[in-house]
């Protein structure tokens, strides 16, 4: 079977490495071909053919006329190169890109690979935003199938956007435990940093990762754990702003070069982030929404005792028991890692005071750092649940078994 894997790059986000990871998946069985939006040096590990539409990709900035002139160029180059490699699946890992699988579908069968939970997406608020969840209401009907990786992201399509749920099925992000326990490997000169005790997070530098409130967080725990470190990984739109409040904040920080005695550690894009995973004392989700987050698994793998917003996907993975659209007001101990009210989104200064919210997280994470029975034990239950076959399937060959066309 020839298959394609549509999505805007392979750059450092969840969803690329979800697609990478799939890529791999599926060439021990059928000719892959990962076609991006946009010419760029790949950063995750693929496999298959690779191809490029040669899109330029739309930014929020651009007018409205550049927006849809860009998006009909995407509809013509995909029709064509779906031509070309004459596929008989193709799977979409973006919104825009699903309207536009489908709308080009001929001989292939299109099949939306969904990772968000649209209506809370503020990217799209704006009149573009407003007409590309009005064609996802129109299109995704018309796919052969819908994945979605998480309860959380199946239900708003279907309460939402009025999707017939029997499209739809659920299929959780695929981690390799084995493989990210063998590559867990810390660089040495990373060491040092880690000999204190460390607050881990990771995730791309923009809105929806809300790594702002976990910096101001952090600040008032370092008046409290004054050897405690906070590294950040990821790159992004923010980064500047991130920066500039962390040493507003008067936390000594790092933003590159040889890693020293500092208290927020901006490290970046890893290629390999397991072994800052494996070496950390916690990994901290501060999202204000996520589908189902990837890097929250990796580090569970790992053994990494977490504390996550409950923004979507975390409960899912944390509280598989609960009500996945039940949302915490307090601190919730939960059976896999902590979960915690999400933040209001508010990009506050250095200056401001913390809000309702990031008061909570400080307690919370206090207690966490400082019980060491409390981080053993959910070590241990990290383990158990980033193992479990019923969150992580052990291969791909089921995706294209369980798509209901």
């Amino acid at each position: 079977m020839r298959i394609g894997l549509i999505l805007p790059s392979l750059d450092d986000s969840g969803v690329a490495r979800a697609a990478a990871s799939l890529s791999s998946l599926l060439s021990e069985h059928h000719e892959v071909h990962v076609i991006t939006v946009y010419r760029h040096e790949p950063l995750q590990e693929w496999s298959g053919s690779f191809h490029v539409l040669d899109v330029p990709p739309a930014s929020p900035g651009d007018e409205l006329p550049r927006r849809l002139g860009l998006f009909i160029r995407r509809i013509l180059a995909l029709r064509r190169i779906k031509a070309e490699l004459e596929l008989d699946v193709s799977v979409s890992f973006s919104e825009a890109l699903s309207i536009q699988n489908i709308f080009t579908a001929g001989s292939d069968r299109p099949v939306v690979s969904h990772h968000t939970v649209l209506s809370r997406n503020e990217n799209l608020d704006d009149i573009y935003g407003r007409g590309v969840k009005a064609l996802v209401r129109l299109t995704y009907p018309r796919a052969a199938g819908i994945i979605c990786v998480s309860m959380e992201s199946a239900t708003d399509l279907t309460d939402a956007y009025g999707i017939d749920p029997r499209q739809v099925a659920v299929i959780p992000n695929h981690i390799d435990v084995d493989a990210i326990e063998g590559a867990a490997v810390l660089p040495a000169r990373w060491n040092d940093v880690f000999t204190a005790p460390v607050i881990l997070t990771a995730g791309r530098l923009t809105h929806a990762k809300g790594q702002w409130h976990l910096i101001r967080v952090f600040a008032r725990l370092k008046e409290l754990i004054p050897d405690l470190k906070l590294v950040i990984m990821g790159d992004g739109d923010l980064r500047e702003y991130l920066q500039g409040l962390s040493e507003d904040l008067g936390l000594k920080t790092f933003t590159g070069g040889e890693p020293g005695e500092y208290d927020v550690y901006f490290a970046g894009f890893q290629r390999n982030p397991y072994g800052f995973m494996a070496h950390s004392d916690l990994f901290v989700l501060p999202s204000l929404r996520e589908a189902l987050p990837l890097a929250l698994m990796e580090a569970m793998a790992l053994g990494t005792p977490v504390a996550a917003a409950d923004c979507g996907g975390p409960r899912e993975i944390l509280a598989p028991s609960s009500d996945p659209s039940f949302k915490t007001e307090k601190t919730e101990f939960a059976d896999y890692g902590v979960l915690l009210p999400p933040f209001d989104g508010e990009m506050r200064a250095a200056d401001d005071e913390l809000c309702r919210e990031e008061r909570l997280w400080v307690d919370t994470l206090h207690e966490i750092i400082t019980d060491r029975k409390v981080l053993d034990s959910y070590s241990e239950r990290a383990r158990e649940r980033a193992s479990s076959s019923a969150l992580m399937p052990s291969g791909g060959g089921g995706l294209i078994s369980l798509m209901p066309w």
